[in-house]
């Protein structure tokens, strides 16, 4: 339940009676969702790397060897990672029968018509 206005004589306004509202909203999180899987992706590699050398080398300094096979294991990692999310989210937005990031752009445009141009900004990069 929310309420109307601030005000002292506010009514409850029942939200299931609004499903533009939840819609929206739903589209909303799940694009805010997207950006924490992507972005939290990006900057844990610096901190495992780290705590996976400390690990291999037993207070020793790292040789070549433990260096770039943690390297190895964390490229492999992120890149598998990466490619699965891609294929089971990206890939499914579906537009019409069209698929991939363009339709996902598509998508976005007409939900947000009045930010056309940074989704177009962001769908070029």
């Amino acid at each position: 339940m929310a309420l109307a206005n601030a005000g002292s004589e506010a009514e409850p306004v029942d939200q299931s009676s609004h499903p533009e509202i939840e819609q929206h909203s739903t589209k909303v999180l799940m694009l805010g969702a997207l950006g924490v899987v992507y972005g939290d992706i990006g900057t844990s590699p610096i901190y495992a790397f780290r705590e996976a050398l400390v690990a291999s080398s037993h207070g020793t300094v790292a040789d070549r060897g433990d260096i770039l096979g943690v390297l190895s294991l964390i490229i492999w990692s992120l890149t598998i990672t990466v490619t699965i999310k891609y294929i089971m989210f990206v890939l499914r937005a579906d537009n019409r029968g069209e698929g991939g990031v363009l339709s996902l752009m598509a998508l976005a445009r007409g939900s947000f018509p009045k930010r056309s141009a940074v989704i177009l900004g962001i769908g070029i990069l």
